[in-house]
Order: C-alpha cells, then structure tokens, then sequence
C-alpha cells in the first residue's frame, strides 16, 4: 500500500530521534547529577554517571555517538556487535529500565538504517517493554517516536500480529474522536540550555497512526477490516487536514483505499478514490501522484474491458506529460500505449488478462 501521512511521518520521525539523540546523554546526566543547567562536552562525558557500573557507559557512549553523530562512518556488522555484547553487562548489574532502553532505542535505529527492518522492530519492542512508560518528561517524545517508528519495522519485517498490537496500543491510547484537541505542530521548550520537546502528538502524528491500521491490515490480507478502519478515518483527516490546510495529505489515504476497494472487487468505489487523490494531486503539483493516478485508472478500464476508456486516461496521461515537458513519462505513454494495442490484437486469453506493468515507484514531491 501507499502511505501518504504515515510515510512522511515515518520519516520525519526517524530524523527526529537522530536529532534527539545527541541531547539524550545530556539529559540522563542533569537528572541523575541533579543539576538541570548541567552542559556535558562530549557524549562520553554525558553519558556518565547514569548507572553505577561505569563499565556499561564507558563502552556504550562511544558507539552511542558514532552511530548518531551526523557523518559518522562505522561498520554496521561490528557495531551491532559491539552493542549486543553490553546487554549482558546491563543484565548482570541490574540497571535501571533507562538504560536497557536507551541501549535497545540505538540498536533499532542502527538496524534499520542498515536495513533490516525486522531486527530493528525486535529491537524497539524490547525498548518499549523496558521501559513501557517514560521515567521523565524528556523521554517521552523518543519513546513515542520510536513506538510509531516500530510499526513499520514490523510490519517490513512481516511481523504483522506485533505491528497490529502496537499500533492498537497507540490508538487506544490517543482516539480518534479526540484529534482535535491536540496541537498541529509540536514546539520545543527552549528555557533551558537543553531543548525538549513539547505539544506531542500533534495531530498529524495521530492521524498518521490510524493510518497505519489500515496499512497494517490490508498487508495481513485484512482488506475489509482495512476498508472499514480507513472509511472511519477518512472524514477525520478531511475535516483536520482541511482545518491545517494540509489537504495534500490525503493523496496516500485516498490511495490505500482505492487499494482496500479493488481488493475487494468494489471497482466504482476505487475509481472514485483514485479520482480524488488525482484532483488532489494536479492542485498540488504532485506530478508523480498525477501520473500514477492516470496509470491506477487506465488499468482499471482495462481490466473492466473498457478500451476506449483506457486510451483516454493514457491520453490524458501523454498530454500531461507533454504540457510538463517530462520527456521520461512521454516515453512510458508511449510503452504503455504498444502494450494496450498489442493487447488488442491479441486472441482472446485463456485466463483474465493481468494489468499492463505497474509504473515503478516514485516518491512524490512535497
């Protein structure tokens, strides 16, 4: 499925915990040494004292900053190795919850940056189970971020049972009818010499859960569940994203539920989807959203044997291309344009006639 909120969500969540990361030993060492104005050096020097056995951090806050230092090249092999042997050492001391989280937050981040998205979702769940809820204040937007980070690891990953419970987890947790209450943009606190955030989640964060309900289902092959979860959403998100004046945003729900309809046989329902998220898209300029519209919908004539309806999305598609000057998409209407009419020369088929190729995937400019 196509994701248009949780996709650009998703990453602006992984860049926010790189960014938060640098903060995080900061943090742990004004808590722990009781002063709040407290300003460490170097990571290595943040990093301590957070637990009692100096042994752990000594070696995790070099391999901590390596990994989220902007620039920093290591080997991914080595590093997971590296941080999988400190496990045992937290375990032997007992440390706090923090630390296990903080060692299983970079593990995650680590995995999937070298992605692998399965471990990386392995990894985020042992970090949210070691610490289910956060001890301060200013770990709660990491521990969000990586609650809905891990989603998508899991469900990358296959894990689709942990991805549905997780993501349930969070819904139960932020309704939906209650979206509105919370803030459209998340702030940071500024007052002291170490940024927190602030006014999480905003209401896009929220929206982009539910949108990965129906993601998560229609990737289980729950395509009526799916289409039910994203049907409650819909209005939802017209009403908040309207109010924003986000309405670009619909594109990737408007394109899961074409997908959960056509899944299901419901061929009208997911050409009026599709033609949505396409008056959506020219208003926005989203040319590669345009283009895979007018694809999605000459397949769908075809495959209701409508071929005169089928050259006229093609040609639509060509004379967008041409009004663009997108010499790229005017070769693929044209590869498109052999297929259909080598298709109708054709004989008639023993079985359905599958859909011309799809476009390969291209990732919509914002």
């Amino acid at each position: 499925m196509r994701q248009g909120m949780r996709q650009q969500l998703l990453a602006q969540g992984i860049a926010a915990l790189a960014s938060l990361a640098a903060a995080m030993p900061l943090l742990a060492t004004a808590q722990t040494g009781g002063n709040a104005n407290a300003v460490a050096t170097s990571p290595a020097e943040a990093a301590l004292p957070t637990t009692g056995n100096n042994n752990f951090e000594k070696r995790f806050a070099p391999l901590y900053a390596a990994v989220f230092t902007e620039g920093g090249r290591f080997s991914g092999s080595a590093m997971s190795a590296d941080l999988q042997a400190l496990e045992p050492i937290l375990k032997r001391t007992k440390a706090p919850a923090l630390d296990f989280f903080r060692l299983y937050y970079t593990q995650a981040t680590l995995f999937s940056r070298r992605g692998m998205p399965s471990e990386a979702g392995l990894a985020a769940q042992k970090a949210i189970t070691a610490m289910p809820k956060p001890s301060d204040p200013q770990w709660a937007y990491p521990h969000l971020e990586l609650s809905i980070a891990s989603v998508r690891w899991l469900a990358e990953g296959g894990r689709y049972e942990a991805a549905l419970k997780q993501v349930q987890t969070l819904a139960v947790r932020y309704p939906l009818q209650q979206v509105a209450q919370l803030p459209t943009q998340m702030r940071w606190d500024n007052s002291t010499p170490t940024p927190q955030a602030a006014d999480f989640p905003t209401q896009l964060q929220v929206l982009g859960i539910y949108e990965d309900l129906g993601y998560v289902l229609h990737e289980q092959g729950q395509y009526r569940q799916a289409l039910q979860a994203n049907q409650r959403l819909l209005p939802v998100a017209r009403e908040r994203l309207q109010a924003m004046g986000e309405t670009p945003r619909l594109r990737g729900l408007l394109a899961n539920l074409a997908q959960n309809s056509y899944m299901l046989g419901q061929v009208d329902a997911a050409r009026n989807y599709l033609q949505e998220r396409l008056q959506i898209a020219l208003g926005a300029g989203d040319h590669a959203t345009v283009y895979d519209s007018y694809f999605q919908l000459m397949v769908l004539a075809h495959e209701q044997n409508d071929p005169q309806q089928a050259r006229q999305w093609l040609s639509t598609y060509e004379q967008y291309a041409r009004a663009q000057g997108h010499s790229d998409q005017l070769a693929r209407a044209q590869q498109l344009r052999d297929e259909l009419n080598g298709r109708e020369a054709a004989p008639p088929p023993q079985q359905p006639a599958q859909p011309p190729a799809p476009q390969p995937a291209r990732q919509p400019k914002r």
